[in-house]
């Protein structure tokens, strides 16, 4: 049973004056039983399950609530009216008041972010720590790809000497000069094959080699009988 429904109204005044008065004691306490059942099952309740349960399976009990009005037998289920009523309203409450905390919990998030926005706007200490922020995530994300450029060109390189000066002067470099490297690097690796007269790769970068390798491997490439001595 939910917590919202711990108990259904019942009125005094209804019960001296309706037709359950006339009733056996036994018949108003099976009644009183109905009602519990009735409303922990949220008004569903078989007839079968009452007669199992409340009547020991019998099933003429009920007729004299039947009979008298008091509950009914509908496809098969107990219909108790003033508790039924009591549901329903307790549903369309329930349901309004879901639909008030989505609103109200809808306008709050609205205005805290209208009130973060001008907190922003009108704090140019704020502005200036998301702009600090922001450039910190740029600054990391710049470094990472500059490590793996660098795992990238130490890998095709393949000559692993001075790797730490050769990383910190990796990182010195421009974006653009990165780039050069990786525009000439598989040809001067190709145009190399025995590693051992590959030049020391901290002597390639602190030389700038890339731009004279760049004229080299052209010079190569329009240079046939050149190729077919290195082939």
């Amino acid at each position: 049973m939910a917590k919202e429904l711990p108990y259904f109204k019942f009125e005094p005044n209804q019960w001296e004056n309706g037709n359950i008065q006339m009733l056996s004691r036994e018949d108003k306490g099976l009644f009183i039983d109905l009602c519990s059942m009735y409303w922990s099952r949220l008004g569903d309740l078989p007839l079968k399950l009452a007669i199992q349960k409340l009547c020991a399976g019998n099933a003429t009990a009920l007729n004299p609530l039947c009979d008298d009005k008091i509950i009914e037998i509908l496809e098969g289920n107990i219909f108790i009216k003033f508790l039924s009523e009591q549901l329903n309203e307790f549903e369309d409450t329930s349901k309004q008041n879901s639909k008030n905390a989505k609103e109200g919990w809808e306008k709050r998030r609205k205005q805290k972010a209208e009130s973060e926005r001008n907190a922003t706007a009108s704090n140019p200490q704020c502005e200036s720590y998301a702009i600090r922020e922001d450039k910190i995530k740029e600054d990391k994300k710049r470094k990472e790809k500059i490590e793996s450029d660098f795992v990238l060109f130490w890998d095709k390189y393949n000559k692993k000497q001075d790797s730490k000066k050769c990383k910190e002067k990796f990182f010195k470099l421009s974006d653009n000069e990165r780039s050069k490297i990786f525009e000439v690097l598989d040809s001067y690796v190709l145009s190399t094959p025995d590693v051992k007269f590959r030049k020391n790769p901290l002597t390639w970068l602190n030389g700038g080699c890339w731009n004279d390798e760049v004229k080299q491997v052209q010079s190569q490439i329009n240079n046939p009988a050149h190729n077919r001595r290195i082939s």
